[in-house]
């Protein structure tokens, strides 16, 4: 998307819009968003003579929006304008054959730049369309050692000069980089080798700094054929900033991290993997602020402990504390501090009858004291622990299964007050969710006694607050995620709905903030939530997004309709 003065975001879809008996999906709109999160569908595109398909759109001083469309128009495509009254003007009709795969850039003058495909696919064009629609073929590639395929647009530089990337051609036949100057003169910065090197087949363009180094991405290449992170300076050496591994980005040193990271002063990151480490059991790692990762422990799966499931806590000695689901004298799982020096020290063992299996991670006291929740327990329903600098545990709360909750599988928060907050998957009212209630939100006092501050009921209010906890503001607040209920509809295990976002006042009265539909806004939050000093709220979900992976996202207050 791009952005104006105002905060509204101006974008495309490649399809919806308008449905017809030739086009069952729809050809694609450009869209507004507001800074409420208001949607104003600008143009809908039928397919026919005014294009489809449409990529992303740029915007002149004036407010016009300008792209290309890979569908319609006589046959190969189109480069539009959208004025400010919605009216769309097509400047140009490619012809049959030569597709425009990318949005389009803009000079000073008025000229739109972009690339086409053409025919037989492995080769393609860099245009030129001037105020008055007429079309310049400003390079036609071959496919050999100058590129080919051209599946990005093109950056201009203040000389007019335009870089951008081929997805194939070049000496390895894994595409170029490559720089077009005003006469048409194209120069091949550099050519992917397609190997463990220097990375292949970029899909994405580039960016440009003040310095003349560009960056992109590549889609195949790097160690693990996985695609890179690179910069390329003026000269036209290569950097990988960044190898993806193709998993979790983890390689033999940790896979599948189930949760996020904590970071320093001083720019380091830290977190956990569930799989992977010497045992395949899961590791404790530091990434530096060069992209460096250092393995701080390793778990066996024996007494250590085995597949962390949260992330880690920091104290102001840069000590860490977290909790693995297994391992452990009763593979009940673990309470863990590693130090600076990457030793490890058992804090507590789970043994059943205080707790097992914990999901939440742990939070901690000024004196020292750590707190928690096990999804188990010897009644098989969960419960809240608390974990002196002895390592001695209490049991502060066992869940029965009934209104009161079933299965914590959060961390907790801790107000000044020393009252604890949290959620349940299950329990609660028992006439939602077939019997089992949707969960609850909690707090527990200093004395151990619980209040359910809400009962989720499976309807529009969401459901099943998984492995999300909540978030409080300085006012008493609390925010927090459910998996599925809400308005959406997922379709997914029988879940009803694609969860929701939730604000709980003091009087335990709950406002949907919004409703995941699970299509591009996404879909069944498992993570909680934060806050910033504004107000806005962020969080990620599973499902959703451009590719049904998940998407991160930004809910900002409103004082009328919720907004996204």
């Amino acid at each position: 998307m791009i952005r104006d003065s105002a905060g509204n975001l101006y974008g495309t879809t490649a399809t919806g819009g308008a449905f017809s008996a030739t086009h069952i999906d729809g050809e694609g709109v450009v869209y507004k968003l507001d800074a409420a999160g208001q949607e104003t569908v600008l143009y809908t595109f039928t397919g026919g003579t005014d294009g489809g398909m449409p990529f992303a759109v740029i915007r002149d001083s004036a407010g016009n929006l300008y792209g290309a469309a890979e569908e319609g128009g006589v046959g190969g495509g189109v480069v539009y304008k959208l004025d400010t009254a919605g009216q769309e003007t097509v400047l140009y009709n490619f012809s049959p054959g030569q597709v425009p795969f990318s949005g389009v850039s803009r000079d000073s003058a008025g000229n739109l730049y972009g690339t086409t495909i053409t025919y037989p696919w492995n080769t393609g064009t860099v245009y030129q369309v001037d105020t008055t629609g007429n079309e310049t073929v400003l390079y036609s590639f071959t496919g050999g050692a100058d590129g080919g395929a051209p599946k990005a647009g093109v950056v201009l530089d203040a000389a007019g000069n335009l870089y951008g990337t081929t997805w194939t051609g070049g000496p390895a036949n894994a595409g170029v980089v490559y720089k077009l100057d005003v006469t048409g003169d194209e120069t091949v910065l550099y050519g992917f080798p397609g190997g463990a090197g220097g990375g292949g087949n970029p899909w994405g363009g580039v960016i440009r700094d003040s310095a003349g180094n560009l960056y992109g991405t590549s889609s195949a290449g790097g160690t693990s054929n996985a695609g890179i992170v690179y910069k390329l300076d003026a000269a036209g050496r290569e950097k990988v900033l960044y190898n993806f591994t193709g998993g979790a980005d983890g390689g033999d040193h940790g896979t599948n991290p189930l949760s996020g990271v904590i970071g320093d002063s001083a720019g380091n990151l830290y977190g956990t993997t569930y799989y992977g480490g010497t045992a395949n059991a899961g590791v404790v790692y530091k990434l530096d602020a060069a992209g460096q990762e250092t393995v701080l422990h390793s778990f066996t799966g024996g007494a250590d402990g085995a597949n962390p499931w949260a992330g880690v806590i920091r104290d102001s000695s840069g000590n860490l504390y977290g909790t693995t689901q297994g391992g452990g004298t009763a593979s009940a799982g673990v309470v863990y501090k590693v130090d600076t020096a990457g030793n490890e020290t058992i804090l507590y063992t789970f043994t059943g009858d205080g707790g097992a299996n914990p999901l939440g991670g742990v939070i901690r006291d000024s004196a020292g004291n750590l707190y928690g929740t096990t999804v188990t327990s010897s009644t098989n329903q969960g419960l809240v622990y608390k974990l002196d600098a002895t390592g001695q545990e209490t049991v502060l709360y066992r869940f029965t299964g009934g209104a009161d909750g079933a299965y914590p599988s959060a961390s907790l928060i801790r107000d000044s007050a020393g009252n604890l907050y949290g959620t349940t998957q299950s329990g609660g009212d028992m006439r939602a969710c077939n019997g089992s209630g949707c969960g609850v939100v909690f707090k527990l006092d200093t004395t151990g006694h619980e209040t359910v501050l809400y009962s989720f009921t499976g309807r529009a209010d969401g459901a099943s607050p998984h492995f999300a906890g909540v978030t409080r503001d300085s006012a008493g607040n609390l925010y927090g995620t459910t998996v599925s209920g809400g308005t959406g509809n997922c379709g997914i295990s029988g879940l009803l709905g694609c969860g929701v976002v939730f604000e709980l006042d003091t009087a335990g009265n709950e406002t949907v903030l919004y409703s995941f539909t699970g299509g591009p806004d996404g879909g069944q939050p498992y993570a909680g939530v934060i806050l910033d000093s504004a107000g806005n709220v962020y969080g990620t979900t599973w499902l959703g997004g451009l590719d049904s992976t998940g998407v991160v996202f930004e809910l900002k207050p409103v004082t009328a309709a919720p907004a996204h």
